[in-house]
């Protein structure tokens, strides 16, 4: 690939465009945007949040002081309820607080959410959103523990993807401070919170100036709250003051309680929406990044929209463009960011006059009408029906009944079941009439609701089976064994990809459309997590693309597999989805035959038909040389496929990356990541990348009826005479 140095001007370049970095989600939203801004974190750890606490609490042990020069606190509490009660009484004392939570993590503390509003209490709640526990426990995506919280009176807002969940918690904490509200800021669990990509965070200056201190005096901004303060106030009241003390959260009885809680509507409820559309406009002005309290996709001439919320949209955003290249569909997806305050004007006007409207949501409430958010969405547009017939102004537009759309709602995605491209597909196939549910019946026969990546009545799926991933891309799969450090190989595998794309960034000066240096490399990868982790199988995802990417699902279309497991085909198929001329990179210190012979013959003929490429790479061996300690010789392992992924993929001759700048960019990464421990733990994990880069032996292929000794066991013990036992030695 060569780079052409050439200079494109954005339109209109941003003020802020944002600073470059490569991490994950938690890590972009807790270390470098709370942990800059806040004053105080109080926490309980609770997956898929806990690294978010985590990574609050290494700013405070670094020292770390927000912008404005403030140090911080930072508590872990004995529990959720004790922390979110713990997060609330700090902020009322006038500081910047958060709090990080998950799944049961926000039903234990659902008690305390709901006097925060009454108390003027300004934090933010940061979560990664998790399915809560149910028939079974289940650690991973789910948006039901967002759901419980919905009628606590907190404002609400939900990211497709970490730079909006990081974008969003300036936005938010702007609004809780002038609305005098908390506020939830709301990410998939795991689907984006582990996703590790290229983010930009925040400039010290944008955070200054678009947030504005906690204790500067601002103008107080609506009639109530001018009642309580004054023309002017603390950007962060002090509610709690022992110089200046106040009432709050007294009992109160027939005479005033429903007084107080009415009198919420108009003078605190009422306001939040216009001041999330203004901060909304004001961050878009800075940064460029736009928003708003919907997000609209392709939805003009869309007769057809999908509505979601969370990192399923940008999948159906890649399944829409697939539906109107393929099939000219008239198909759009429309992104709810705010939940709370529900936006019912933005929603009515992206809906109205669409003929069809799938609502996906990771959910399910098999006891009610319809899911969640298909209630809320049927009963907005049946009061905008309303509103048109009764012909009164309102906010909200009058929807004709002609302009009516079909709702069809769908399950999908509970506890990060795999939401896949085929599921997309089938979604909208559906909904056009054109395949039915596996109990074969359709929207015609008034079948409205329909569930995706299960075998289940109701189930519906497509034929066809897309990537959806940009065209130029590396798809890399792992397999290996928790406990392994595949998870750590893979990070650092994404983190050197971003790396080498910055330093091919750095050698031209072509900018994007927000003036910033043009991304070259796309980097997207995540691990799949599992509750049983150490001992069991687990697996790891990773594109390299030209091109954003956009899908976040297991990979069926690989072009390179590491397998740091060596008797990965005793309980998995690692081929399963490998391209035609992919590389199967496999532990073994074996010869190339009986390599051959590992590989279950089921197996063989494809992998010559396909032309998989098979090799083998000593990782273990080439770990133990460099480290006496086991455990270490199970993580370094994983090094050496790093190094053995450049040898075989092509990625550095495609991006004209020399042996000497690889290592220089390895060598970097190293000294980040293990500098600490000392210079000789930085030259043994490149001793190893290197080596596994190196010693990647070919296996050519054999018979296919070849011996099977793919089962990895000795000949069965047998008796002789007597009562002797006679044990054979393996067959060569």
């Amino acid at each position: 690939m060569v780079l052409h140095r050439r200079r494109v001007v954005a339109e209109v370049t941003p003020k802020y465009p944002g600073i470059r970095i490569t991490t994950n989600g938690n890590q972009i939203v807790s270390y470098h945007t709370e942990a800059r801004i806040t004053q105080g974190g109080v926490f309980y750890p609770i997956t898929p949040s806990t690294e978010m606490g985590e990574n609050y609490q290494l700013a405070f042990a670094e020292g770390v002081l927000d912008v404005f020069g403030n140090p911080k606190i930072a508590i872990e509490t004995e529990g959720e309820h004790a922390a979110q009660g713990g997060a609330i009484a700090y902020s009322m004392t006038g500081h910047r607080t958060v709090n990080f939570t998950s799944g049961q993590g926000i039903v234990y503390g659902l008690e305390q959410y709901y006097h925060a509003p009454g108390k003027l209490s300004t934090m933010v709640l940061e979560v990664a959103a998790r399915a809560l526990t149910k028939h079974a426990l289940n650690v991973h995506c789910g948006h039901d523990d967002v759901y419980a919280a919905l009628d606590t009176g907190w404002i609400m807002l939900f990211a497709k993807d970490s730079q909006q969940a990081a974008d969003q918690a300036l936005i938010l904490r702007k609004v809780t401070e002038l609305s005098l509200n908390p506020g939830m800021n709301i990410q998939d669990g795991f689907l984006t919170s582990h996703l590790e990509r290229t983010f930009y965070k925040h400039e010290a200056d944008l955070i200054r100036e678009f947030l504005g201190a906690h204790d500067d005096i601002i103008e107080t901004p609506t009639e109530a709250q001018r009642i309580l303060f004054g023309p002017t106030r603390r950007r962060v009241p002090v509610m709690m003051d022992l110089k200046n003390p106040m009432l709050l959260g007294p009992v109160q009885n027939q005479e005033h309680y429903m007084n107080g809680v009415i009198a919420r509507r108009d003078n605190f409820n009422e306001p939040i929406l216009p001041m999330l559309e203004a901060a909304y406009e004001e961050f878009a002005a800075l940064t460029g990044r736009h928003y708003g309290l919907v997000s609209e996709y392709k939805t003009e001439d869309a007769e057809t929209v999908f509505v979601s919320f969370g990192s399923a949209a940008e999948n159906i955003e890649a399944g829409v463009d697939y539906l109107r290249e393929q099939d000219n569909a008239s198909v759009g997806s429309v992104h709810i960011n705010v939940l709370r305050p529900f936006p019912e004007a933005a929603i009515v006007r992206a809906l109205a006059g669409k003929k069809k409207v799938i609502i996906l949501e990771r959910a399910d409430d098999g006891l009610s009408g319809d899911n969640q958010m298909t209630r809320e969405i049927r009963s907005l547009l049946s009061k905008a029906t309303e509103i048109h017939a009764v012909g009164y102004e309102s906010d909200i537009p009058g929807i004709a009944p002609g302009d009516m759309p079909v709702l069809l709602s769908g399950s999908y995605g509970l506890g990060s079941r795999d939401f896949r491209p085929e599921a997309i597909i089938g979604a909208y196939e559906y909904a056009m009439g054109l395949i039915a549910r596996q109990d074969g019946r359709t929207p015609a026969d008034g079948a409205f609701y329909f569930t995706l990546g299960i075998d289940h009545p109701y189930a519906v799926v497509a034929d066809r089976t897309p990537s959806l991933l940009p065209e130029g891309s590396v798809a890399v799969r792992f397999h290996s064994i928790g406990g392994w450090g595949m998870i750590t190989t893979g990070k650092n595998l994404s983190e050197v990809i971003g790396a080498i794309g910055e330093d091919l960034i750095s050698q031209h000066e072509e900018l994007d459309e927000f003036g910033r240096p043009k991304e070259i490399i796309h980097v997207s990868a995540n691990p799949k997590y599992g509750s049983e982790k150490k001992g069991a199988p687990t697996s790891y995802f990773l594109v390299a693309a030209p091109e954003r990417v956009r899908v976040n699902c297991d990979l069926r279309h690989v072009d390179v597999v590491l397998c740091p497991d060596p008797k990965i085909f005793t309980h998995t198929n690692p081929l399963f989805g490998m391209k035609p001329g992919g590389t199967f990179v496999w532990e073994s210190a074996e010869d190339p035959d009986t390599v051959w012979q590992r590989i279950p013959a089921q197996y063989r003929q494809e992998i010559i038909d396909k032309n998989i490429r098979i090799v083998t790479l000593a990782g273990f061996k080439i770990a133990r040389e460099a480290t006496d300690r086991p455990d270490l010789q199970l993580r370094m392992q994983g090094n050496a496929f790093l190094g053995a992924f450049f040898a075989v993929s092509g990625m550095l001759e495609e991006y004209n990356v020399t042996p000497e700048r690889y290592h220089d960019i390895v060598r970097a990464q190293y000294v980040k990541k293990f500098g600490r421990f000392g210079d000789a733990v930085v030259e043994s994990n490149m001793e190893v990348m290197d080596k596994g880069g190196s010693m990647i032996v070919e296996v050519p292929y054999g018979p296919v009826d070849a011996p099977d000794r793919s089962s990895m066991r000795l000949p069965a013990l047998e008796t002789c005479d007597g009562c002797a036992v006679d044990i054979p030695l393996p067959v060569p």
